[in-house]
């Protein structure tokens, strides 16, 4: 659990800084190319970021995939975050989701992998309601966030 607590609060700390930072284009040194082009072979649409030249993002497609990876100046790899579709979620999410939010649809599922973590944000909408729930593989769910709608 602490592990995901972890990877969770990476990704939002990484994502939060891309976001409320001033990021700009930039290119990538040759460790982090190197790294990226054994973990994303195939990537299409490569578009570097950083706003401390510390730490890296690139924004690709990957399969069809729109794929965000964090990346250190020194090449590791930090994170990933992947847009999915409602079918690519574990089916022991799908299930537990289906039987305790009853008269909700999927609306967006974003997956967020730090090492061998993997965290799911599922979003679901209802007739009055967006409800964020956070998920692991093994259907462990906490609601992340709530919003009625206007």
């Amino acid at each position: 659990m602490k592990k995901i607590i972890f990877l969770v609060s990476a990704a939002l700390l990484l994502s939060v800084n891309v976001l409320l930072a001033s990021p700009y284009e930039t290119t990538a040194n040759t460790k982090i190319n190197s790294t990226f082009n054994e973990s994303f072979t195939g990537a299409t649409d490569v578009k570097w970021y950083t706003d401390d030249n510390k730490t890296f993002t690139a924004k690709f497609t990957l399969s069809n995939t729109k794929v965000t990876a964090f990346f250190k100046e020194d090449g590791t790899l930090l994170a990933t975050s992947r847009y999915l579709l409602a079918e690519q979620l574990p089916l022991k999410v799908t299930g537990k989701l289906n039987k305790k939010y009853p008269g909700t649809s999927i609306y967006c599922v974003v997956e967020y992998t730090s090492g061998e973590n993997v965290v799911y944000f599922v979003t679901l909408e209802s007739t009055d309601t967006w409800t964020v729930i956070k998920t692991d593989a093994d259907a462990n769910m906490k609601v992340y966030s709530r919003l009625k709608k206007a």
